[in-house]
């Protein structure tokens, strides 16, 4: 199928598979990790880099299901901070390399 046919059926939202707690978005933060590149370390760099201290603890603590004794909630507004400091860095980088490459 091209990106210009058009799809057999319309578009549906998906059913909600859980309740959404803005104070606990460990879930959706395990997601993201496993959907991506993206590496605890590096957002622990990210995020000490972007003047947030975050532990080592702290970032195992999102990782962690929620029975067990190191967790910690990650909020909504966490993980959107988390997020934007790994892109922050990320677009640094790109431009440090891409001006190495324009000298």
């Amino acid at each position: 199928m091209s990106d210009f046919e058009a799809p057999s059926r319309e578009y549906t939202r998906p059913p909600m598979t859980r309740g959404v707690d803005p104070q606990r978005m460990n879930w959706l933060w395990q997601l993201i990790l496993q959907a991506t590149d993206l590496d605890p370390d590096d957002v622990r760099a990210a995020l000490v880099s972007s003047g947030v201290a975050a532990t080592a603890k702290r970032i195992h603590s999102w990782q962690v299901s929620d029975q067990d004794d190191a967790y910690f909630p990650l909020s909504l507004a966490e993980l959107e901070r988390n997020l934007r400091a790994v892109v922050a860095v990320r677009t640094q980088r790109a431009e440090a390399t891409k001006s190495e490459r324009d000298e």
